[in-house]
This record gives structure tokens, sequence and C-alpha cells, in this order.
């Protein structure tokens, strides 16, 4: 691999990989093979500037040779490490939020008025018809209160001020979708196997193959101290299996032939050769981390209660804002109206909420 060092200092490097564009897989190969060297501590790879950051120990020169060594084509980068990378769905949800906030800012200094007030009305739609949808099942939720506080500006031509929420409004969902997304992915990376390698049993000879190359049928043999990566029926030995990632059982339980064992527990003590009946995607473990990835369709009675307040508080924030009006407009009839201005006051009030309270 070509690069340039850019910076260094003792026990910490700065280089600069030459080449045009570097990828996301790219990026996750490098850091995992330098992160995988006895002497380097720490490492960070930026795939928008095909920078790395190495800290080390030991001679630098070693640290050279290893990256002069290195080839995208000869290191593999495992499964689990490439399923279990964030960085393209970091790279995704910060590029919408910046695309969308210099859109929002862009637009006021680049556009005129009456173009940025086609697009603001437009934009609305949307949020004016999930208000209209909320109410047109009987609820006064949310989407009502935006619906009402949006559809009011544009009505009023405060465009500035529609824009304003809608973009805050658009902040909001990105934030919370990179933010599922993120927990979700890293509670089921978490609970994966990542067991690449398997001893397949086979005419009487154990072979090391690739986990992914496991068919139903085959025979594997699991040793003290391993995960059973498979769902099966233990055909010989008997040993004590770790059940408690499944069952939460505090306890190891005993496992001889004929008994199932599932892909997920630990094989605590003896050794057991085990006849594969459910390989990749239908274990139930991995039935388990499906159902995590689907958590959002599974509310908790706690988590429903906490949603939904926001919800049942719409009715009296909209109750309260009527009864302020009702004040100030009185406010304005009793003090500054008493004149036989009363209806222009009045008229002013109704044109700009903003100024009650403000003489």
């Amino acid at each position: 691999m070509k690069f340039i060092v850019k910076h260094e200092i003792n026990g910490r490097l700065r280089i600069h990989v030459v080449q045009k564009r570097m990828t996301y897989t790219e990026a996750d190969t490098l850091s995992w093979f330098l992160s995988n060297q006895k002497n380097v501590t720490d490492v960070k790879v930026y795939e928008r500037t095909a920078d790395a950051v190495i800290c080390y120990v030991g001679d630098k020169e070693e640290v050279l040779n290893l990256l002069k060594q290195f080839s995208y084509e000869n290191a593999i980068l495992p499964e689990h490490v490439a399923a279990g990378s964030g960085r393209e769905l970091n790279a995704v949800y910060q590029e919408k939020l910046v695309m969308k906030t210099v859109l929002h800012y862009g637009s006021k200094l680049f556009l005129p008025m009456p173009v940025r007030a086609v697009i603001t009305s437009v934009k609305s739609v949307k949020y004016i018809w999930h208000g209209i949808r909320c109410l047109m099942h009987g609820k006064i939720e949310v989407p009502v209160l935006d619906a009402t506080a949006i559809s009011v500006s544009v009505f009023r031509r405060d465009y500035a001020t529609a824009g304003s929420v809608m973009f805050l409004l658009g902040i909001g969902e990105i934030i919370e979708e990179w933010t599922h997304k993120k927990s979700v992915g890293d509670l089921a990376r978490s609970m994966s196997l990542n067991v690449n390698k398997v001893w397949l049993k086979r005419d009487e000879q154990e072979i090391l193959v690739r986990s992914s190359d496991i068919e139903p049928g085959d025979h594997v043999v699991i040793r003290m101290g391993n995960v059973i990566p498979f769902d099966g029926e233990v055909v010989t030995g008997e040993g004590m299996v770790n059940q408690a990632s499944l069952t939460g059982e505090s306890l190891p339980v005993r496992r001889s032939v004929g008994q199932s064992v599932f892909a997920g527990t630990v094989l605590e003590e003896g050794e057991i050769e085990v006849l594969v009946k459910a390989v990749s995607g239908s274990t139930r473990f991995e039935k388990i981390v499906t159902m995590i990835e689907d958590s959002e369709k599974l509310k908790s009675s706690v988590e429903g209660k906490a949603e939904h307040l926001a919800d049942r508080l719409v009715p009296y924030t909209l109750l309260g804002d009527r009864c302020s009006l009702a004040s100030d407009k009185k406010y304005y009839e009793d003090t500054v109206c008493s004149d036989g201005r009363f209806l222009l006051c009045i008229e002013a009030c109704d044109a700009d909420h903003c100024t009650f309270g403000n003489p």
C-alpha cells in the first residue's frame, strides 16, 4: 500500500493513503488489520480524507513495514466485523443532517422571498395532512399541534417561522431514526455469535472450515470453553452447557447423547459431537436477535405511556393558548381601548398575537 506520512511524534503516526477514494469497507479493513497488530495500541481511519492515525509502541519502522506490506486484497475482513461496523450508518445520517442544515440556511441567503414562500407552502402540506388525518381519527395529538403552528404561520404569511418549525421537526426525525437504528444495531451485534470457523468431522477426521460452509446434517465437534454455533443434537460425548443466554439459568445443564443443544450457548465442561439441524439464520438464538431488531413493534406499557404523554397534553396546550388569547383581548379592552379604539385594537391583536401584553 502506498502512503505518505503527514505527521509523526513518538508513538503516534498520521498517514495519508494514496488512492482516489476510500470506501467504507476499505476503511474497516485497514482499521481491523492495524488494530490486530501487537505493537499497535489504537487506530482511527477517516474514509473521507483517506487518512489514518496510528498509536503504537516499539519501533516505528515495524509499523511502516506493516503498512507497506498491507493490501486490501490479502486482508480478508471477517464477516462479523463488517456487519458490526457502524461507519456507513453514521456517515449517511451525518450527511443527512448537514444537507438539511445547508439547504435550510442556504435558501434563506440565496432564494428570493416569493420562491421561499412557495417552497415552504409545499413542504407544509405534509405536516398539515398529518394533523388532519389525526383529527379524522378523533384524536388531538402532537401532529395536530405541529399542523396548527405551521398552518397558522403560513396563513399569516410568516414563512420564516413555518420554515423554522418544519426544519426543527425534520432534524428531530433524523436524529430519532439515527439513534434507533444505531441502538438496535449495537444491541443485535453484541448478541451475535461471531464464530468464524468450526471443526467439521468427516470420515473420522476433523477439518477446520468456515462456519458459513456448514449445512444441516453435518457433524461438528465442540470442545470445552467454545460457543455452540448451531442448533443440533448430541451424537457423541457429554458435557455441561451454559444456557444463560437463552433461558437465564444460572447453572449449566448436562447434555448427553440424544439431547438437543442450541446456538449461542457455551460448553463449559466436556466435549461433544453435534449433528447440525439449523444453520445461520434459522437458529433460535438468531431468531431472538431478529426479534430485537424489530423491537420498535414491541412497546412496553411504560414506554407507551411515556410516548403518549405529549399527546395527552396537546388539548390542554391548545386550551391554555385560547385562554391566553382571551385574557390579552380583555387587557386591551380595559386598559388600552377605553377611548373608542376597541375594534382597532382587537383587530391588531388578532393579526399579531406576539404583540399581546406590549401596548
